[in-house]
């Protein structure tokens, strides 16, 4: 127990003081019985570090399972005992009975889904953890619900996560943004299988994310920079490739999708498992013309996930996502002509492989992943000039067209690589402790001129340790030093505690995480050569500090589960362009910005019959501008809210669930939020929107299903990002055959 509350210089002691007496001496004989066993879920998900208490004739023994889900108590007394798992959402499967000798006995336990099931995350703590037992703030969109919702792309589902808003400059394949507790678009890193995505700086652009061949996404709300390094200063999203279930039988998926509005979707998939192999391959062709003149968006994707067991003790796993696309830039149409020549080009790549080892009770992870993006922004005519207007008001000044005929290149590559090793000390300590490195290269600015061509190494080191105290506390340290090519060494900590209050199927839990984050320079913010915008070598990284207090309550057998949650963060050191020299209008950039974000968040889960599930969130958000380096818009003067973030968000989801259809609705509201029209309109601020979105699925007979979808049913006219209209109205069908597996 000392481990936990001790100074941090004596962790290290502590630490290896607990592995040497964790080590048997040789020569010495163990008195007394053992009994040892797995805890999995149903469906054969070991459960990391959950409590395992076992009661028998000398009183009960609480141990914590190690990486595997392995668990095991010494020194018993020969009787019989019962065994029982501190995991609310899960309910013990037949006898948890087993009698203990004098040698070893054997008891594995299995968990099945409550109603309202157990979140398994991997994200919140770099492993797989149960969510009531982490005292961070996560959320789990798994393949169940993302099959069942579809939506369009990535950002409406992320939009019915609480603490999470997002914008979009109009249609599917627009520029797209997520703002997680009022942070930055590029304040949240963001993985796909593991291997981090974000441009250097932190940027990530969501237009193309589209939910395709996705096992689960996973957002963390806090700073986890302890864990992730760079660009995690409000939190982690990540995204998981679909992969073959243990045991899964081959099976083919086609499937095909038309709609409003020109849109067609064509997809074909092959999953399963067969001996020590399993895989996933995917690819998908999609177009759509959207509403607005020059706004076709195009794409093409694939996706694999192959693995292969090497042994009882080895796991290899090779991962490639791909995605090549297009779309039509017209710019903010609400108040001007269309641009009916300027396009945007991207390509995104990521491939990883990675290797887990068991040796002894020690899990070995070690990874490897590459990354590119290529982007390119092309305005080959020169449209000339025109006045903005809306609504009676018209534009200060004109806006005119600034053709670029070789186009603007934003190309840029992460090669990774890491090792984690995840061990036991002792009973109820789990601790992890790796090391990752990273080279970022890039080649940005406008192909008629000589490129930017920046590059710099960045290397971390970390340490968690996750430690059961008394019955029901579960206490996370850890803390990361990252060495950066921009800015140099920093370190940065994060605890978290859950607390459980009551246990059983009504079970109380409170939670608390505090953190630090931090986020590199872009390139062109330390790199950059032109006159007008001159990179700073010297610039610090961005910083948060973030801080979260919850409570999580099941009730009635679990077929309901509701989570308050207040948060406060704190975004410092915010890099902001300045004019150095109001002659020339020489600029740079300087650590010079700092807001907050403050609020809310309530979530509800409840499942009262077999055939309904409902599911709700509403996140109250109280942004402010403290320090600022712009003098010239006024919605970023001190004091104002921040950009696009709303202060009332809020969705509700309703399903049902049959043998042969299922049904579903999401309402979601948007708030009045802070915005600019940035044309000289004057306008700052946005209206509030709620918009109705509803689904049907029907088996029609045997392996293929049909199903209707139906966006922004009420037709309601509204702008996620001020001068660029969302759709209406949009009606979509598809058809899905699959043979073999389980035919999804």
């Amino acid at each position: 127990m000392r481990l936990a509350g001790s100074h941090p210089g004596a962790v290290s002691v502590a630490v290896l003081s607990l592995a040497l007496s964790a080590v048997p001496r040789a020569g010495a004989a163990d008195p007394g019985g053992v009994l040892e066993g797995s805890v999995r879920t149903s469906d054969g998900r070991p459960l990391a570090h959950v409590a395992v208490t076992v009661e028998g004739p000398p009183g009960a023994r609480r141990v914590t399972t190690d990486p595997q889900g392995l668990y095991r108590v010494d020194r018993l007394v020969a009787g019989d005992y019962a065994a029982s798992v501190d995991a609310p959402g899960l309910v013990l499967e037949g006898p948890a009975r087993a009698t203990v000798g004098s040698g070893e006995a054997r008891l594995d336990l299995v968990l099945s889904p409550a109603p309202v099931r157990e979140l398994v995350v991997v994200t919140a703590a770099r492993g797989e953890a149960t969510h009531s037992n982490l005292g961070v703030s996560t959320s789990v969109i798994d393949r169940e619900r993302i099959e069942e919702r579809a939506a369009p792309s990535l950002l409406p589902l992320l939009q019915e996560v609480p603490g999470t808003a997002t914008a979009r400059t109009g249609a599917t394949g627009m520029q797209g943004s997520v703002f997680l507790r009022g942070g930055e678009a590029r304040y949240a890193a963001v993985l796909v299988d593991g291997v981090p995505v974000n441009q250097p700086g932190g940027a990530f652009d969501w237009s193309a994310a589209l939910p395709f061949e996705l096992e689960r996404v996973e957002v963390v709300r806090g700073a986890a920079s302890s864990l992730y390094g760079n660009d995690a200063l409000a939190g982690v999203i990540q995204l998981v490739t679909r992969r073959a279930r243990d045991g899964e039988a081959p099976s083919l998926r086609a499937e095909a999708e038309a709609g409003s509005l020109e849109w067609q979707r064509y997809q074909a998939a092959t999953t399963g498992a067969r001996g020590a192999f399993d895989w996933n391959l995917g690819v998908q062709r999609f177009t759509t013309d959207n509403a607005e003149p020059n706004s076709r968006f195009e794409q093409i994707a694939l996706a694999s996930s192959i693995g292969l067991q090497l042994g009882s003790q080895t796991r290899l796993r090779a991962v490639v996502r791909y995605d090549d696309g297009d779309v039509g830039t017209a710019g903010p149409t609400a108040y001007y002509r269309p641009d009916l020549d300027a396009s945007f080009e991207r390509s995104d790549a990521v491939a990883s492989a990675s290797v887990r080892h068991v040796a002894a009770r020690t899990v070995h992870r070690f990874s490897l992943g590459y990354t590119r993006t290529n982007q390119l922004s092309l305005n080959p005519v020169d449209s000339g000039c025109d006045t903005p207007e809306w609504e009676g008001q018209t534009g200060a000044f004109p806006i005119c067209d600034f053709p670029n005929p070789d186009g603007f290149q934003n190309q840029t590559a992460r090669l990774y690589a890491g090792y984690q090793a995840d061990l036991p000390l002792g009973a109820r300590h789990l601790l992890s402790a790796g090391a990752d490195g990273e080279h970022e290269v890039g080649a940005l600015g406008s192909r008629a001129e000589e490129l930017l061509r920046p590059d710099r190494t960045n290397l971390g080191a970390y340490v968690q340790d996750r430690v059961l105290l008394g019955r029901r506390a579960y206490l996370t340290l850890g803390a990361r030093v990252e060495r950066n090519g921009s800015y140099g060494t920093k370190a940065v900590p994060r605890a978290a505690l859950a607390l459980r209050v009551h246990d059983g199927e009504d079970a109380t839990t409170l939670r608390t995480s505090a953190g630090v984050g931090i986020k590199a320079p872009s390139f062109l913010e330390s790199y950059g050569e032109s006159f007008f915008a001159k990179g700073n070598p010297d610039l610090d990284p961005e910083q948060s500090r973030t801080l979260d207090l919850g409570l999580e309550q099941r009730l009635f057998g679990s077929r309901l589960r509701a989570v308050v949650t207040a948060f406060h963060h704190d975004y410092r050191d915010q890099i902001a362009y300045t004019v150095v020299d109001y002659d020339t209008f020489e600029g740079t950039y300087v650590n010079l910005g700092r807001t907050r974000a403050q609020g809310l968040e309530l979530e509800l889960d409840a499942r009262p019959w077999p055939w309904l599930a409902l599911l709700g969130q509403y996140t109250y958000t109280d942004s402010e501008i403290l320090e600022s380096a712009d003098d010239f818009s006024p919605v970023y003067a001190v004091g104002e809210p921040l950009l696009r973030r709303p202060r009332h968000h809020a969705s509700v989801t309703a399903r049902l669930d049959f043998p042969r259809w299922s049904a579903g609705a999401t309402v979601v509201h948007v708030g009045e939020r802070a915005d600019s029209d940035f044309v000289g309109l004057g306008l700052t601020r946005n209206s509030a929107y709620t918009r109705l979105d509803a689904r049907v699925h029907v088996r029609v007979a045997g392996p293929l299903e049909a199903w209707v979808v139906g966006e922004n049913l009420a037709n309601v006219r509204y702008q996620e990002v001020l001068g660029y209209p969302a759709l209406g109205r949009v009606l979509r069908a598809g058809l899905r055959l699959g043979v073999g597996g389980t035919g999804r």
